[in-house]
C-alpha cells in the first residue's frame, strides 16, 4: 500500500509539475517546435510565454510585417482547440483579430479588423503612372482555411481618403467593397463609391488560387475635369466619357 502511495504521489506531483511547465513555457522554446509550421513567417524578438506573449518582428517572404501580440485561451486546448486573440502592429499592416486551429488542422479566422497603406496595393495593382493614396481598411467577419482551400469568407473593405496622383491627379473620395467565398472556392465581390466623390465607380472583382482579376467602370460626376484628366491614364476610355479598368495580376506581388 505505501508503494502504492508513493506512486499516486509521485505521479500527482508530475502533474503538477508538468502544469506548471505547460503554464509558464517560454515563447520562444515553442518557437523552436512550431518553426516548421509558419511556412513563410519569420517571428524574432519573441518574449513572454507560449500562452500570453509577443514578436517585435514579424516578417512573410521576408518583408517586414510590424510586431505580434497574441493570448491563447486555454479551456478550448481540451477539446483539441487552440483559439488565439492575435494582433500586428507597427508595420505596413495592422490587424487585431481571432485565430481558431480546429482538430482536423483547419484554420478559422474570425472578426479580423485590417488596415493598411493603399500605396501597399500598387504593385498588385500594376498601374506605375499613377501613386496611390489613402487607407484601406476592413473586416473579414469570417474565413475558414483548410488544405489551402479558403471557404465561408465574407467581409467588408473600405479605400478611405483615395485619392491618385503622378501623371494626373485626382481625389476619389471613399470606395467600398464587399466579398464572399463562391461555390467554385474563389472568392468574389463588387466595389463602389459611396456617392460623396466626383468619382462613380462600379465594378467587381475576383480572387483565386492566388490569382485575382477586376473590372470597373470609372466615370467622371459634376463634370470633374481632375478626374476626367486622371482617367486618361486609367483603362479603357469609353465613348461615353468613361473608362473601364480591368486587371488581372498575383497577390504574391503584394510581397
Amino acid at each position: 500500500m505505501k508503494l502504492l502511495r508513493r506512486l499516486f504521489l509521485l505521479l500527482v506531483l508530475l502533474a503538477v509539475i508538468g502544469g506548471v511547465v505547460a503554464w509558464t513555457l517560454p515563447a520562444e522554446l515553442a518557437l523552436r517546435w512550431l518553426k516548421p509550421d509558419l511556412g513563410p513567417l519569420q517571428l524574432s524578438g519573441v518574449s513572454g510565454t507560449v500562452w500570453q506573449g509577443r514578436a517585435s518582428s514579424v516578417a512573410a517572404f521576408g518583408a517586414p510585417l510590424g510586431a505580434m501580440e497574441w493570448t491563447v485561451d486555454k479551456s478550448p486546448l481540451l477539446l483539441r482547440r487552440v483559439a488565439a486573440r492575435v494582433g500586428l502592429s507597427g508595420g505596413v499592416l495592422n490587424l487585431d483579430g481571432n485565430v481558431t486551429r480546429d482538430a482536423d488542422g483547419s484554420v478559422l479566422v474570425q472578426n479580423l479588423n485590417f488596415q493598411l497603406p493603399a500605396e501597399t496595393a500598387a504593385p498588385a495593382l500594376d498601374i506605375p503612372s499613377l501613386k496611390l493614396h489613402g487607407t484601406i481598411e476592413g473586416k473579414v467577419d469570417e474565413a475558414r482555411l483548410a488544405s489551402g482551400w479558403v471557404s465561408g469568407a465574407r467581409g467588408t473593405a473600405r479605400w478611405r481618403e483615395a485619392s491618385v496622383s503622378g501623371e494626373a491627379e485626382a481625389r476619389l473620395g471613399e470606395l467600398l467593397a464587399e466579398f464572399s467565398s463562391q461555390p467554385d472556392g474563389s472568392i468574389a465581390g463588387t466595389v463602389k463609391d459611396d456617392g460623396a466623390s466626383n468619382l462613380e465607380v462600379v465594378g467587381q472583382f475576383a480572387i483565386h488560387s492566388g490569382q485575382f482579376n477586376a473590372t470597373a467602370r470609372l466615370a467622371p460626376r459634376n463634370g470633374d475635369p481632375q478626374v476626367a484628366e486622371a482617367l486618361r491614364y486609367i483603362g479603357e476610355p469609353q465613348g461615353d466619357g468613361s473608362s473601364l479598368l480591368k486587371i488581372n495580376g498575383q497577390l504574391f506581388k503584394l510581397f
